[in-house]
């Protein structure tokens, strides 16, 4: 089984999708600094020369330019938590259902339990057991580790509508940490089936892995993919709300991949089985537009899913104008 994850370099939610790209690469983004002094003991004063004149402080920066902090031409303002979309998850939906994400992985939890999530160490598929805010895993949960699947083992909590915790445990191996995994502002945002007509594209990433899909007003797809990393693909499928009628930011999305590779191209790598085909959920997620909140935001298509095989396949697209 192989994972790969298609996506740029975006922040917060997107940025975990990046991380968790370790068999295609990780991108990190942003920077840092640091600095330091030191000293001597003084001599007295009458064996001291006159000390040098400090030098004047920095100027405080100057605030951006109210023009750097204005809306990015086609973003759109964050949803707030505070103050969700109605028909939203995290206005209508129960106390653990939705996206969560963090450092240590992404999770996708459905209205019945359903889970699906993408960690550092492999992919975890199945469902929870939630009592009040406990939950824990039901014995059909897996976790995919390549080349292996494994019965996984854990329980934790959920803070409602904040976050979700708690261990999990495979193969006899000590407990890892399932989270804090934070609770997104894609949450609070109203979808419906026709938010998913368009098309979708990783424009910004490199072009070595590149996926773009044409979705109709009925959730039907069709696409293509390109570059070394994932070879020449045909790609066909359905992208449906998981509660049909709902606003809730939760899809299931269905994939098929045929080799469309040419004497110039190369093979697609998305047919581990004969059928080639994948299935798993999918939301419209919140890409900045810029460094502040007023500049907005702008829409991806996230899906992670898996074959029969077990592959797995994590996604970022942006949407196009």
């Amino acid at each position: 089984m192989k994972q790969k994850t298609v996506g740029g370099c975006p922040k917060p939610l997107w940025m975990v999708a990046t991380v968790l790209a370790a068999s295609v690469g990780v991108t990190a983004c942003g920077g840092g600094g640091g600095g330091g002094g030191g000293g001597m003991p003084m001599l007295p004063i009458a064996l001291v020369p006159a000390p040098a004149p400090a030098p004047s402080p920095a100027p405080a920066p100057a605030p951006a330019p109210a023009e750097n902090r204005a809306a990015v031409p086609g973003s759109e303002p964050s949803p707030s938590l505070s103050a969700p979309q109605p028909g939203s998850t995290a206005a209508v939906g129960n106390d653990s259902e939705g996206i969560y994400a963090g450092v240590r992985g992404i999770a996708f939890v459905g209205t019945n339990g359903s889970l699906a999530g993408s960690f550092l160490g492999g992919t975890m598929w199945g469902s929870l057991k939630v009592t009040g805010l406990d939950w824990s895993f039901n014995p059909d949960t897996e976790l995919y580790v390549p080349p292996n699947a494994y019965p996984v083992t854990g329980s934790g909590t959920f803070t409602p509508k904040k976050s979700v915790d708690g261990t999990y445990a495979y193969d006899n191996r000590r407990p890892s940490d399932v989270g804090p995994l934070a609770y997104t502002i894609e949450n609070a945002l109203a979808v419906s089936q026709a938010s998913m007509t368009g098309t979708w594209s990783n424009t910004d990433s490199s072009p070595s892995l590149g996926v773009t899909v044409q979705v109709d007003g009925q959730g039907v797809f069709t696409g293509s993919t390109s570059g070394v990393q994932i070879g020449q693909c045909t790609l066909s499928g359905t992208v449906a709300l998981a509660q049909p009628g709902s606003a809730k930011n939760m899809y299931s999305l269905t994939l098929k991949a045929v080799n469309a590779a040419t004497a110039s191209t190369n093979d697609c790598k998305l047919t581990p089985a004969a059928t080639g085909s994948y299935a798993g959920p999918a939301i419209i997620g919140l890409v900045p537009a810029g460094v502040y909140d007023s500049n907005g935001y702008f829409r991806s298509l996230m899906f992670l899913i898996r074959s029969n095989t077990g592959a797995t396949l994590l996604v970022n697209l942006r949407k196009q104008p």
